[in-house]
């Protein structure tokens, strides 16, 4: 639209700010506080992953140092638990301070780290960490848990191990025909490749490689 004068214009364009400033002025507000929450989030989640990574070289320490009293280290591991939960490092420390309860026979208190880690839901440690508390599992005899928890791996990775760690717990209940049932699973699920405990208790029950 031309206009005659000036003052026309000058007017025209009170008009728009009176009619569309506040709607203007709310955009840019919300796009700047867009922007800012998006920089902090970025700034927070990259601090919160330093933290959690000195937290973790803290504990690794600990852990290398092989100490009999693991206070410290639980301690440690009890922090990054609560402060980065969510983090790869904390799942990390806690199959770390697991392995060391389990040196320890405390099969109990590494049952709780492995159970902690596989409640994560971190695919990359869930399998694992399942594996791992299986076997603490047998140790404690509990035999029906161990099984449950070994079925509900499903990475073709553990697999064997996983029908492995079955066949033992029916065993040790004197399941002997669903121990050789599960074994001969275990066996074709390893692709040909067969530890030497699997092939111990194959030659055990007179099955063929």
């Amino acid at each position: 639209m031309a206009y005659e004068t000036e003052e026309q214009q000058v007017e025209a364009i009170k008009q728009f700010w009176k009619e569309n400033g506040t709607a203007i002025i709310l955009g840019a507000v919300i796009g700047f506080g867009a922007l800012f929450g998006w920089n902090y989030y970025q700034d927070h989640k990259e601090r919160q992953g330093e933290l959690a990574s000195m937290a973790y070289s803290e504990i690794l320490s600990l852990i290398d140092q092989d100490l009999a009293d693991n206070t410290e280290l639980a301690s440690k591991v009890a922090a990054i638990r609560n402060d980065h939960a969510s983090s790869s490092y904390a799942s990390l420390a806690a199959l770390g301070l697991a392995e060391q309860y389990a040196k320890d026979n405390k099969f109990t208190e590494a049952a709780e780290q492995l159970k902690w880690v596989v409640d994560q839901s971190n695919d990359t440690f869930k399998s694992i960490a399942q594996l791992r508390l299986a076997r603490v599992q047998l140790q404690l005899e509990q035999y029906s848990d161990a099984i449950a928890t070994a079925e509900a791996i499903n990475e073709k990775a553990y697999l064997a191990n996983a029908l492995l760690i079955e066949a033992e717990a029916l065993i040790a209940q004197d399941k002997t025909d669903e121990a050789k049932s599960v074994l001969i699973e275990a066996r074709d699920a390893g692709d040909g490749a067969v530890s030497p405990l699997l092939q111990m208790r194959l030659s055990q029950f007179g099955i063929d490689k």
